[in-house]
């Protein structure tokens, strides 16, 4: 059965699929800005009145310097130019794609097929999966509305870090470090890190140092307990007995730069942190959890039989009761018949107890904690719960 989306829900749940092109448009302008800057600078430099006495080689010397500046801002006012096109190409893409949405209800089953192979295909390409994701975004005709090209450039940083080489992910963070020093990341540090640890593993004590002084040192101010625990293991082996030196050597800490760089990514980029297809089965099956008792015995027929949704569901809250749970907001008492509920004039419910407290504070007259009303005791009535 077909459901039916407000604007408001669609602009929560879609918002990801416009902020990312607006945020690259954003980016491009302020690099075209920055170009123009360059542009305007270096044009300004080489108008200024020449030394009395220089020769005329001198100055044809400044003109060209001066054009040979000009065809370089060309160049990277073309590439620009390219990216802000290929930008507003799928900002005009999604946004067609949203207004669909407003045509009638058969149209509505074509554009939710489009949306779960959109979400699809975020998945494969955060799994790894950038060749099946191509192929589904290919044949669904899909591709002005995915960001396959921001994983397709992310893949040779996740592959170099696989390879125990961090030197690609050193160079990403080298171009987006003034938006990484915005955020506070500790990405290029911890993979400063991991480089000296690599340098002290194989035994290349000497290297290290010399790596210390240039890479690590500069961010001691920052980070300077962690700088501290870094060096000291140029005192210990890989095999030491230490802990929390040992646990620096660890090799697992290569899945964490991994995972901390996608993170960076995603916030780069302003995707959402955790996949939209995951995000959508957790809430589909938080309205099926049940109590533990009772999921082996659930119909075959209940996704939450299969171990693979009983994992994914793990942190999800039970949404399957046998009995409701009531509980006053004075007391953080159940509600009971021991403790039945009272509601005032103005529509707010207490338990007794809460009545009973507050009427005895305020000489035998109940006011309500939320607007502060007061009424007597005989003006209120008790709800039954059935």
């Amino acid at each position: 059965k077909m459901f039916e989306v407000s604007s408001s829900t669609l602009d929560t749940l879609e918002q990801p699929l416009l902020r990312v092109p607006a945020e690259a448009l954003k980016k491009a302008a302020k690099e075209r800005k920055a170009v123009l800057d360059e542009a305007q600078q270096a044009i300004a430099s080489a108008l200024t009145p020449p030394e009395p006495g220089s020769s005329a080689d001198k100055q044809a010397d400044r003109l060209d310097a001066l054009g040979h500046n000009l065809q370089g801002l060309k160049r990277k006012l073309g590439d620009v130019s390219r990216a802000e096109g290929a930008e507003a190409g799928r900002c005009k893409a999604r946004l067609e794609h949203l207004q669909n949405l407003t045509l009638p209800k058969p149209s509505a089953v074509a554009w939710n097929k489009q949306r779960l192979d959109r979400l699809l295909v975020d998945h494969l390409n955060r799994s790894g999966y950038q060749q099946a994701a191509s192929f589904l975004a290919s044949s669904s005709n899909i591709e002005e509305l995915v960001d396959s090209h921001i994983f397709k450039d992310a893949k040779k940083v996740i592959d170099a870090l696989r390879r125990h080489d961090c030197s690609e992910a050193l160079a990403w963070c080298a171009e987006q470090r003034p938006r990484l020093k915005k955020a506070k990341s500790k990405l290029e540090f911890q993979l400063r890190v991991q480089e000296f640890i690599e340098l002290v593993r194989h035994k290349e004590k000497v290297q290290a140092i010399h790596y210390a002084r240039e890479h690590l040192a500069p961010w001691a101010s920052q980070y300077l307990q962690e700088f501290q625990r870094a060096v000291a293991t140029l005192a210990f082996s890989p095999d030491t007995k230490c802990a929390v030196y040992r646990a620096l050597f660890d090799p697992c800490h290569w899945g964490v730069l991994e995972q901390q760089f996608m993170q960076e990514l995603y916030r780069m980029h302003s995707l959402p942190p955790k996949s939209q297809l995951l995000v959508h089965l957790q809430a589909g099956l938080s309205a099926l959890k049940m109590p533990p008792t009772n999921i082996e015995s659930c119909s075959r027929e209940d996704p939450l039989h299969l171990p693979s949704f009983q994992a994914l569901s793990k942190d999800l809250p039970y949404s399957k009761h046998v009995h409701s749970k009531l509980l006053c907001s004075v007391t953080r008492t159940m509600l009971s018949d021991a403790n039945p509920p009272v509601v005032l004039p103005n529509g707010y419910v207490y338990s007794q107890q809460a009545v009973d407290m507050i009427s005895e504070q305020h000489n035998g007259r109940m006011v309500c904690p939320k607007t502060g009303s007061s009424y007597a005791l005989d003006e209120l009535r008790r709800a039954f719960i059935v």
